[in-house]
């Protein structure tokens, strides 16, 4: 063979070397507003979701309900991240959302994350005047979905090129933060993303953080945000860009650390989380954009979500193990044959749901449908998460931490400059319990509920831990695009 004939693929090589060297990046572009979902208490009748078995009807608005949009675009690739002041949003709705926005088109993709706010309308079908009735307003969903597909629109007219830079951090817990479950482990990491313009005016401003927003309590008969409200309001005011607030890993159960359900707490607290993003020195990296999912099926396995199948209807499709689908109708007579016989796990339901991934420049987000245990996304057993708190309570219930899942965690398996574990995302189906502190009753109402296991009896069952924490695992080691 000549010394001619080697050199031409060789040339060709570094040619298409030197080619894609040349290339530019897909610019990243982004827009950023919100839209006021509010409910309009004189037209539209709601009930505040979160605590107990019934809803509560609202007496007035304290703060405005909002839908903060954050759209972005690389290429013909287009994210938009909307977060919602709602206690949840299940599939069919995000669904119907992305379908009334993207029209078809794939190169559309949404991230939808409620911050789970307890003082907000029921939106999941579980808080209404009676036990086992919807406390959803159709009309109230069809409304805000209209509205921020509407506003979506418009954003795409407006998207113009920033930079992207990250930061990742901690935040002590101390006086913000407490874990009301042993083992003790509150997870402490703060993430923020940052978006500027070439005019270096801040675009808007990602927050990543973990505690239920529930400073105001059961008694509260306000519509309110609670403290993500007033963390948004607090970065909007300091950095003149949109804040878009995304809750953690808040399984646990992670709960404002406060001696006193007012909203004066609930501004303490916002503003402390604030001020500590807005300090965090930030860098860019990291690449452009890109979205994945994987759609996973989950079994449901808690018996008193199988006598109300039709609430969890409401926003799921009910299919066999196989994958086949089953009619909607049959609801209430699985319902009625769980009651009566009980449902064989042969016979029982399973529903789909999505675990999503999402890198934006220096930060990845993993966006998981449910409220995750922080033992499943930082380990913690060993009292490093604790805080100065035992981690096991002496005279509280007995926890076997020696059979408690060693590492790696979810949070080691997100290698990224600003990592974000992102809870509620697309979807809500309660908590993520580690199997081996799962403890429930095998009555159908799974009453009495053991000491310190409230979070079981709210989890669509225990398969789901491992199904969800499985499909993540493999979108985080899957190669980016």
């Amino acid at each position: 063979m000549s010394a001619h004939a080697v050199s031409r693929p060789l040339l060709a090589a570094l040619l298409a070397l030197s080619a894609a060297a040349a290339t530019p990046a897909k610019a990243l572009e982004a827009a950023a507003a919100k839209v006021d979902i509010t409910p309009d208490l004189s037209t539209e009748t709601v009930w505040l979701a979160g605590f107990g078995a019934t809803g509560r009807r609202p007496s007035g608005v304290h703060d405005p309900l909002y839908a903060r949009i954050v759209l972005l675009r690389a290429g013909k690739n287009m994210v938009a991240l909307v977060g919602l002041d709602l206690l949840g949003f299940y599939i069919n709705d995000t669904e119907t959302l992305r379908r009334e926005w993207a029209r078809g088109s794939a190169d559309k993709k949404l991230f939808v994350h409620a911050t789970h706010t307890h003082s907000g309308p029921d939106t999941l079908g579980l808080w209404g005047p009676l036990v086992g009735v919807s406390g959803i307003n159709r009309r109230y969903m069809a409304r805000i979905e209209r509205r921020i597909a509407e506003a979506l629109d418009l954003l795409e007219t407006q998207l113009r090129p920033v930079t992207a830079s990250g930061a990742h951090g901690t935040l002590n817990p101390s006086g913000l933060c407490r874990d009301s479950r042993d083992p003790q482990v509150i997870d402490p990491h703060l993430g923020v993303l940052r978006l500027k313009g070439t005019d270096g005016k801040a675009v808007a401003t990602i927050v990543n953080w973990s505690c239920h927003p529930e400073v105001l309590g059961r008694e509260n008969r306000l519509l309110t945000a609670d403290y993500p409200g007033a963390l948004c309001a607090r970065v909007e005011k300091r950095s003149g860009g949109a804040c878009l607030f995304l809750n953690g890993v808040i399984g646990g159960l992670l709960t404002p650390d406060t001696k006193i359900e007012n909203f004066d707490e609930a501004l303490r607290i916002g503003t402390a989380v604030a001020d500590a993003a807005l300090a965090l020195k930030t860098e860019a990296g990291g690449r452009g954009l890109s979205y994945r999912f994987e759609r996973a099926l989950v079994p449901v396995e808690n018996s008193r979500y199988l006598l109300f199948l039709h609430a969890l209807t409401g926003g799921h499709r009910l299919y066999h193990a196989d994958r086949k689908a089953i009619s909607s109708f049959w609801a209430w007579p699985l319902s009625l044959r769980h009651l009566f016989f009980g449902l064989s796990e042969k016979n029982r339901p399973w529903i789909e749901t999505e675990v999503s991934l999402l890198d934006i420049g220096p930060a990845r987000l993993l966006g998981m449908p449910a409220e995750v245990f922080p033992e499943l996304a930082i380990g913690g057993y060993d009292g490093q998460y604790s805080f100065g708190r035992p981690v096991v309570a002496p005279e509280g219930p007995t926890r076997d931490l020696q059979a408690a899942p060693k590492g790696p965690y979810l949070r080691d398996l997100i290698k990224a400059p600003v990592p974000m574990i992102v809870g509620l995302a697309n979807d809500e189906l309660g908590y993520l319990v580690p199997a081996y502190d799962f403890k429930v009753r095998t009555s159908r109402t799974m009453l009495p509920r053991y000491p310190g296991h409230y979070e079981e009896t709210n989890s669509i069952g225990p398969s789901a831990t491992k199904i969800l924490t499985g499909a993540a695992a493999r979108l985080l080691k899957e190669p980016r695009p």
